[in-house]
């Protein structure tokens, strides 16, 4: 509850990344709650292999009520309730209110709130200029904006210089065999976490060495905010697929120059 208001009564409250940073924190902290109670774990929707449960559509409608409330326009283009407009849509907004929600429904602490943001101009991946990342289990929020370089709690972020010996791996029938060969020839060791997008923030601060999920079932809204931090302390990427905000089914690389260029030439760069 500090963090949030720390972020609430800050001094960058009426920049865009300030009320980012007070929405993620505060949406951070009744998620947690929630995750304490064990509230939410319901099921209250599915689509295919996909579900969607009350703790979702929660926060979900909780993030979007703050934004409507702190930004006069804008275009949310969301989890579980696709897209939202409302005033002049200067602003898009991309928002997975809960990546790891199987993991939160299992009683696993592992789980973030995901917010990109920026200019609505072209509808694609170059328009996101902000990104918050907020994990609850930790009370961090990760933040990175114009003339704001990513950040921890406000504190200066740096990618660590010795990452571990390990890559993060997304597993399913649909990932080519060889990618498990591939990393193991790197002398690497296979892990996951159930959360792309916490994934996808370590590999960006230099804990492990890459990620790799070539399922084709990502959308650019699960790991926008933490691409862009990770882009921003040095980590390469490889996007298979649309680069469109509203992209659905997309797959990728991301680590070390090594580590992307070696599965990339390895796999023959599918797309």
């Amino acid at each position: 509850m500090a963090l949030w208001l720390n972020f609430l009564y800050g001094p960058a409250i009426y920049a865009v990344l300030g009320r980012l940073e007070a929405i993620a924190a505060k949406a951070s902290w009744i998620l947690w709650s929630h995750f304490k109670d064990g509230r939410g774990i319901e099921v209250v929707a599915r689509r295919g292999d996909d579900v969607t449960r009350a703790v979702d559509a929660q926060m979900e409608e909780y993030i979007y009520t703050a934004l409507r409330g702190a930004f006069e326009g804008g275009v949310l283009i969301a989890e579980e309730g696709g897209i939202y407009r409302w005033g002049d849509e200067r602003y898009v907004f991309v928002l997975d209110p809960l990546d790891g929600s199987l993991n939160y429904s299992l009683g696993i602490p592992v789980f973030t709130i995901s917010i990109a943001a920026g200019r609505n101009r072209t509808g694609k991946l170059d328009d996101l200029e902000y990104a918050v990342l907020a994990v609850p289990s930790t009370g961090e929020i990760y933040s990175l904006g114009p003339g704001s370089p990513p950040s921890k709690n406000g504190a200066p972020l740096k990618r660590a210089e010795t990452a571990a010996n390990v890559a993060f791996v997304a597993m399913g029938e649909s990932v080519p065999h060889e990618v498990y060969s591939l990393i193991s020839s790197m002398g690497l060791k296979g892990r996951s976490l159930g959360c792309s997008s916490y994934e996808l923030l370590l590999t960006g601060l230099g804990a492990a060495v890459g990620f790799a999920d070539l399922r084709g079932k990502l959308r650019v809204l699960d790991v926008a905010a933490a691409l862009l931090i990770g882009r921003a302390l040095g980590m390469e990427y490889i996007i298979l697929g649309d680069y469109s905000l509203e992209a659905r089914g997309i797959s990728l690389l991301a680590g070390t120059r090594e580590f992307v260029d070696g599965l990339g030439r390895g796999l023959g760069r599918r797309g």
